[in-house]
Parts: C-alpha cells; structure tokens; sequence
C-alpha cells in the first residue's frame, strides 16, 4: 500500500508527539510519586522519633500503667473493628476516668501543639500487648473522633518484628483501612529507666496528597495531549512537497529525543530551540509548537527541581530536630539516647577487631545536698563546671551526660593512650577543688571516678567494660570522704 507524502508526514508527526506525550507523562508522574511517597514515610518516621525522644517519660509511663491496669482486668477486650457497637462502647466504657487524669490531658495538649507545627494528620500514643498480639491507645492527639484510651487496634503480620525486638518499633508503612483510611504510619519506642514503655505514632493521610497528586498529573496530562493535538492539526497542514526538507529536519530531531532520563542531571533538552526553520507557513508553526512543547516540558523540571529542594529542606529540619535530641539541655553535650549511639558504633568497631577503646564513669557527690540546701540552680552551675573540667581533660573524647549527676567518657585514640595520666588529673582537679577556701561551699564538690579498657578476654562486648568502670567508680566513691560543708 502506497501512502501519499501528506499521509506520511501526519503519520510520522502524530506518532513522533504522541510518545513524546506518553513518555514525558508517565515519567514525570512516577518521579513524582516516587519522590513524594519517600518523603512522607521518612517525614513520619522522624517525627515519631523526635516525639519519642523529647515527650515527658514520666507522665507517659503513670497514663500506661492505669490504661493497662484496667484493660487487664477487662472481662471482655472489644477491638476498634467493632467501633459503635454496644460491645464496644461497653467497654471502652470503663477508661472514661482516664480522660479526666492530668496525665492524659496534659500529653493529649502537647502532642496537639506538636501536631500543629508538623505536618502530619495525627499523633498518638500506644501500648503493644505481645501476648494478644494487639496496640492499645492510650492517648489520641486527634481533634475530631480520637481514638478513646483503651481502644484496641490489631497488630499487622508485617509488624509483628517489633514483639520480639521492642526497640525497633513499626518502620513506615502505608495502610488503607475503612475505619483510618489511606495512611503513612510509623511508632518510635519511648524509654524511661532503660525500658521500651510505650511508643509514639505518628500517621500522615495520604489521601490529600494523593488527590493533590492525581490533580497535577491531570494537568501535566492535558498539556501534553494539548500539544499533541496541536501538533496534529499543524501536520495535517504539512502536504506540498517542498516542505520534505523541513520536515526532514523535524524529523530527525524528533526521532533522537530522549526526553526526561530518570537522573536528576542534565534534564533540560533544547534540540528544537536550536533549529532554525523560517518557512513562513505551518511548517514553521510546528517548528514553534515543539519549542513550546520542549519550553513547558523543561518548566515542568524546573518545578520538579523547586519541590525536590523543598523536601530536602524538611528533611534537614528533621536531622537538625533529631540532633537535638541527642543534646542535653542544660550541658550542652550529647545525652543517654546519644550514649546508646555511640555504644553501638563502638561494638561495630570491637567486632571489627578494633579493641582499643575504655569507658570512663564519673558520679558526682552530693548534689541532691546542694539542691536542697542552696537550690536547683547551684546544682546546676556545679553539673556544668564537672562537664567542663571532664571536656577539657578528655579533649578528644566524646563525655555524655547519662543520668541527674552520672557521665560516662568513651576514650579511643589518644586519650586511650593517656588514660590513667588523664583519670588522675581528673582526682588532682577534685582534690584542688574540695580544698580551695575561696570557693562557696556548694562550689567545693567533688565526684568520683572509675575507669576500665575493653578486654578481649574478659568482656563480650563495650557493656562488660562499663561494669567495670562502674564498680572502680563505687571502689573510689567508697574511698572518698562525703562530709558536705
């Protein structure tokens, strides 16, 4: 079958735009979805880790212990499946009490506040009953039909990792349920005394986003149906055969264009900017048309670009959030949860045959004296001279401040070497304190000192050496005089 030249040249136009068409649609709605649905899993998982991290333990563990005390003695345990049921509201019935108890109020105001400058949907938070496999909320943060204390949810299959290691917690996943909808969901443990006590959560609905989503593709999607329709009708125009040049020329350069590759350098194409075809009749006006076309394709990575920075920028207020957490507030260096870090880097570093490293504890004396006696704010200038006097010994060492009054230094390198001169510099420094006149008698404080280095032989791991140190530091604490003047 033969083909006329007008009927060649629509052919090869309308099918060079339309895959132009569907190849620039489909990648850039899967760049965006896939850029978009990382984004708010990583976002959920901070989030949870930096409420877990900074919510008062103290009042989360008396709101855990009355929910759990009642749901234990529960004759029947209604799941939230059967929400509105008389079973149900039968015995979410008897949590009511809990709601009035300042604990919960004042965690269900904070994590609302938290709730407001993050963008998230909801934060609450749970208990996991390992036995009957189930996640009972004890405080719900959600403005409008917030999951009542007690309220039971039951634990998905592919979370069920967080019965046998409590630390990990639920790592983002996405659900899509009647009664909760579409959500990106995670949990972060929260501590108290060195036991997993409860977790925060934190859900992010994706079902704006995703509206938000399908909205744009929509538009990028007429656009380019827009400009292939165009293209199209100006072809249909394309039928004397003296225009077999020019339309050669867009041809070739239609033929080798790639557009969008799936790296995020070198995006922009200007292959038809570069042509240059002045023919005065619709053949130019094609040429123009995929100008345009080449022209709204790069604006449309030029916005892929704006958002992809601005969720990099969320990203970095997440990593700033969660150095904070690792910071104690009134010293200034890093605290317990970033003691637990640092520990598990130096048992990855003793499995790797690198064994030189020593704990050094510290315990100061008297300190609940001084705050009774010349107040909390005395108490905390002495902390923060022993922190000092510590930092400046142990110059290349990180010091953590794990307890009211305990530090612990990690020594590695240099300060490795010089541990015994450094820990009895550390004594001559407290010595030269409790006897120094000058000074205010709650200045005049001293602390003791253990130390103990990491041996193969002995210890399994950095946490034996710990033990050790600890039990010199009692030894010394034993040896010191405690009269306090």
């Amino acid at each position: 079958m033969k083909f006329s030249l007008r009927k060649k040249t629509v052919l090869l136009i309308s099918l060079t735009m339309i895959v132009l068409c569907v190849v620039g649609t489909l990648v850039n709605s899967r760049l965006i979805s896939a850029i978009i649905g990382d984004h708010y899993a990583d976002d959920s998982r901070a989030i949870a880790d930096t409420v877990a991290a900074v919510i008062d333990t103290e009042q989360v563990k008396t709101l855990r212990d009355r929910v759990v005390d009642i749901y234990r003695t529960a004759d029947v345990r209604v799941r939230s499946d059967n929400w509105g049921t008389p079973e149900f509201e039968a015995y979410i019935s008897g949590f009511t009490e809990i709601e009035s108890l300042p604990e919960f109020v004042g965690l269900r105001d904070w994590l609302r506040v938290f709730q407001e400058n993050s963008d998230i949907d909801c934060l609450y938070l749970i208990w996991i009953d390992p036995v009957e496999k189930n996640a009972v909320y004890l405080c719900d943060a959600a403005n409008e039909d917030a999951c009542p204390p007690g309220c039971i949810d039951e634990i998905y299959p592919f979370n069920y990792a967080v019965l046998e290691d409590p630390e990990q917690g639920f790592m983002p996943y996405e659900t899509d349920t009647q009664e909760y909808g579409w959500l990106v969901t995670a949990a972060a443990p929260i501590h108290h005394n060195g036991e997993v006590i409860a977790y925060a959560a934190a859900d992010i609905s994706m079902e704006s986003i995703n509206e938000m989503e399908k909205h744009y593709e929509k538009i990028n999607m007429w656009i380019h149906i827009g400009l292939t329709v165009i293209a199209g009708i100006i072809g249909i125009l394309i039928v004397n055969a003296w225009v077999t040049n020019p339309i050669n020329k867009l041809s070739e350069v239609a033929s080798t264009y790639k557009g969008i590759s799936d790296e995020l350098g070198g995006l922009e194409r200007n292959d038809f900017a570069m042509l240059d075809i002045h023919t005065g009749d619709e053949i130019e006006k094609l040429a123009e048309s995929m100008k345009k076309m080449e022209t709204d394709l790069n604006d449309q990575i030029e916005t892929l670009f704006a958002t992809r920075q601005e969720l990099s920028s969320t990203r970095e207020h997440a990593d700033i959030m969660n150095e904070m957490a690792n910071r104690d507030a009134l010293t200034g260096i890093r605290n317990k949860r970033g003691y637990d870090t640092e520990i598990q880097r130096v048992n990855k570093e003793i499995m790797a045959g690198h064994t030189d490293v020593g704990i050094v504890m510290i315990d100061m004396n008297n300190l609940k004296q001084i705050n009774d006696t010349y107040g909390h704010e005395k108490g905390d200038k002495v902390l923060c001279s022993l922190c000092d006097t510590l930092c400046s010994i142990f110059k290349r060492s990180p010091v953590f401040r794990v307890g009211g009054d305990e530090f612990i230094v990690v020594v590695e390198n240099q300060d490795f070497r010089d541990l015994d001169k450094h820990v009895e510099q550390f004594k001559a420094c407290i010595e030269r304190n409790v006897s120094e006149q000058d000074l205010e008698p709650w200045e005049r404080t001293s602390a003791a000192i253990g130390s103990a280095i990491y041996d193969p032989d002995k210890d399994c791991g950095i946490e034996d050496t710990l033990k050790r140190a600890d039990e010199q530091m009692y030894a010394n604490k034993r040896a010191m005089k405690h009269d306090f003047q």
